[in-house]
């Protein structure tokens, strides 16, 4: 009895091994890459083009982004270096203010004023 269902399992194993031969010899039953995404034709082309020209872009992008970086850390050194020169400037003027001016000088300022005015 045991023989009876060992021979129909080797025969099924038999049949099912030559099936699997039979059908990996057909062309569409290849598993690499190259059957999955044809060559053949404009569409595998195309996208490998797009796929270039976006990495092409986002090296781009990189290297702009770095660029501004670098920008923004010069531009903000500029602008404190301008804000304390803006205070300095701003102490010099409180200063001259604040100092007293002889009335002789005042006075010849005024009258060079009218002189130029009159004598031109």
């Amino acid at each position: 009895m045991y023989e009876k269902y060992f021979s129909q399992f080797l025969h099924m194993l038999l049949f099912a091994v030559l099936l699997y031969a039979i059908l990996c010899l057909f062309p569409g039953c290849t598993t690499n890459a190259r059957a999955l995404v044809s060559d053949i034709g404009n569409g595998a082309a195309e996208y490998r083009a797009v796929q270039t020209e976006q990495r092409a872009g986002e090296v781009e992008l990189a290297v702009t982004g770095a660029r501004i970086e670098a920008g923004l850390g010069e531009l903000e050194r500029s602008i404190s270096a301008s804000q304390r020169t803006e205070q300095e400037i701003g102490n010099v003027i409180q200063r001259v203010r604040a100092r007293e001016l002889d009335p002789a000088f005042v006075e010849e300022w005024r009258n060079r004023g009218t002189e130029t005015k009159s004598g031109g």
